[in-house]
């Protein structure tokens, strides 16, 4: 196929073909550093292909190696003032075609695809930067290259990073247009917030400025890639808020009404009883689960909402330590459901009782009613059957349906290699992300309203000493 190429550029293009190619041609060109060689295929579709070799090239050519002069400037033709200032101030003073092959099209051709993009520019910094060095005579990488993965090991999931992130995005000025500026390795971007943000600089200069007209923080993205904190859905974002706002209020008005009304009533006598209903693995279970989700609630809520100038919790320690725990989360979830199996404790969440509907309407009518009027509670637990119909009803979606889903969608955000690249027409990160934000928020809004629903036993603070000493206390009339 190159043989056939070569014929028909030489019948067909200007006189570099016929004078040139003969010893230019890469499977011909002289065996020495100083020997330009290239595709004529590749060069026949580049703009350059209209133009002789001596247009830009210029001297004797009669010996060998060619005595020429210095050649003719990218700027002979191209406006390149404000590059050329920035390469000036580069570690990288090199001319253009050091890094952009004169002889091969599409090396800046945008109008593509982010990965092969990502791709393609990376491919002209690993012609230095990489195992293949095309520039060996370049001073210095003949005697030291740094390992890539090595260098960089510092950065989270590098190897992730190396596929969709530019080398420019960190190695030259956030704060400045253009990407011909390289900047030493010390002063490269080292700041997950400079990507992982609403307001990155670095999506913003190389991608623009998001669209304040949809709901999608910087929606370019979506159907390319997706970056932690840089893209929410702003919409949803102020619906849950708004949830979390309203059941906080509902609960200080429930609560002040609550302890208006215990002050108007005259309490009768009474005889408490107490009994053993948690069992040591259910309440050290309870704790740990507890405290997992609270700091998963923390750190993730911080790489959802990106960065801030001054963060208490950096990005980057809040992406570990949200991985980590929400493994040992993961973990320590199916050794509750291996214990509830075992001991017959899931009974309590899969085992109906007689007449649940009405018994979640009795329950629904207590909390809302009842409980100001000083009525009996509807349902007393006892080992058999631990929750009232409500709780068993809201227990069993919490753990069993919105659990499993925001424990298997973290762990295939943890390897994203395994999903698809879209999911109807959305980056597949993005999707599988807004289902686990989905679960998170709403499994913390249930965390709320449960610490609230814990003071409804016949002391406030019984809800929360039955999960420290295991024992259910209430309260009888005298001798029952």
């Amino acid at each position: 196929m190159r043989l056939i190429w070569t014929i028909i550029l030489l019948l067909a293009a200007p006189a570099w073909a016929e004078n040139c190619v003969e010893c230019h041609d890469e499977d011909l060109a002289l065996d020495t550093p100083y020997a330009w060689s290239f595709e004529p295929a590749r060069y026949g579709a580049d703009v350059h292909a209209s133009l002789d070799c001596t247009d830009c090239h210029t001297g004797d050519f009669d010996d060998l190696p060619h005595e020429i002069e210095p050649t003719i400037l990218c700027s002979s033709c191209h406006d390149f003032e404000h590059i050329e200032e920035q390469v000036e101030a580069s570690v990288h003073p090199f001319r253009c075609a050091h890094c952009h092959d004169p002889h091969a099209p599409g090396d800046l051709v945008v109008d593509h695809a982010i990965r092969d993009r990502v791709a393609r520019e990376i491919g002209i910094c690993l012609s230095c930067h990489g195992d293949d060095v095309r520039w060996e005579t370049v001073a210095g990488l003949d005697q030291r290259r740094a390992d890539l993965m090595e260098v960089h090991a510092w950065l989270p999931r590098a190897a992730k990073h190396k596929r969709v992130v530019l080398c420019v995005c960190c190695h030259t000025p956030v704060d400045r247009a253009g990407i011909h500026e390289i900047l030493p390795a010390k002063a490269a971007q080292r700041r997950c917030e400079s990507c992982h943000r609403q307001d990155s600089p670095v999506a913003a200069k190389f991608l623009g400025q998001p669209d304040r007209e949809t709901w999608i923080t910087h929606d370019v993205l979506l159907g390319d890639a997706y970056v932690k904190g840089a893209m929410r859905h702003q919409l949803v974002d102020r619906i849950l808020i708004g949830i979390v706002l309203l059941a906080l209020l509902g609960i200080a008005i429930h609560a002040v009404l609550r302890v208006l009304a215990a002050r108007r009533r005259t309490f009768a006598s009474f005889t408490a009883h107490e009994e053993l209903l948690f069992d040591r693995w259910v309440r050290s279970w309870h704790w740990i689960n507890a405290l997992l989700f609270l700091v998963l609630a923390v750190t993730g809520f911080r790489i959802h909402w990106g960065g801030r100038e001054e963060p208490l919790l950096s990005f980057e320690t809040a992406y570990h330590v949200h991985n980590l725990v929400g493994l040992l989360l993961a973990v320590w979830f199916v050794w509750f459901l291996a214990m509830g199996a075992a001991t017959g404790n899931d009974r309590s969440y899969w085992k109906l009782p007689p007449r649940w509907i009405r018994g979640v309407y009795a329950q629904a009518r207590y909390y809302l009613v009842g409980v100001f009027r000083g009525d009996a509670h509807p349902f007393h637990p006892t080992r058999e059957r631990r929750f009232n119909p409500l709780q068993q009803t809201v227990y069993l979606k919490a753990m069993h349906l919105l659990f499993p889903i925001l424990a298997v969608s973290g762990v295939l955000l943890l390897y994203p290699e395994v999903l698809p690249e879209t999911i109807a027409g959305y980056a597949a990160g993005w999707a599988v992300a807004t289902v686990h934000y989905l679960c998170a928020a709403i499994l913390s809004i249930f965390l709320v309203i449960h610490l609230y629903l814990i003071t409804f036993g016949d002391r406030p603070r019984y809800g929360l000493q039955s999960m420290i000493d295991g024992k259910h206390r209430s309260h009888h009339p005298p001798g029952s």
